[in-house]
């Protein structure tokens, strides 16, 4: 089976490794991005099935990146997770409000964060199946006609 596959987005490099060396080694295959901006030209390039998202980077907060993904069709639907050490309730409704799936609080704890992964991962594949089947079965109908 093929691994899910996850972009790791933060400007502290520390953290990106920590972050996929958590995820590598609970079956994912992870990559690296250090901000806004290099976020959109990956995803651009390879679309992952999640994006773990910091907020405060430089270039282009994790907000804004967040909004962009959600502005392009193609990429509206990738599930994000902003991570952020702006713990109280305002960050975490801005965090939703700009369109992410779910927010881990720093310092990450790595269960939780492969639980959040993992689920929405399992999510985003089976919704991609489920549109490919919907296409497979209008074809076969238009045939049929």
């Amino acid at each position: 089976m093929e691994k899910p596959f996850v972009l790791v987005v933060d400007d502290n490099r520390i953290t990106t490794k920590l972050l996929r060396r958590y995820l590598e080694s609970n079956g994912f295959e992870a990559a690296e991005a250090y901000d806004g901006v290099e976020c959109l030209e990956k995803v651009a390039q390879r679309q992952p099935d999640a994006v773990v998202l910091d907020v405060m980077m430089p270039r282009m907060d994790g907000y804004e990146t967040v909004r962009r993904l959600r502005e392009n069709p193609v990429t509206a639907k990738i599930p994000v997770v902003i991570v952020t050490a702006l713990n109280d309730v305002a960050n975490q409704l801005k965090a939703i409000e700009s369109g992410a799936d779910d927010f881990l609080s720093k310092p990450i704890e790595e269960k939780l964060l492969i639980a959040k992964v993992r689920l929405l991962t399992t999510l985003n594949m089976q919704r991609r199946k489920a549109e490919e089947l919907e296409r497979q079965l209008a074809d076969a109908a238009h045939t049929a006609s």
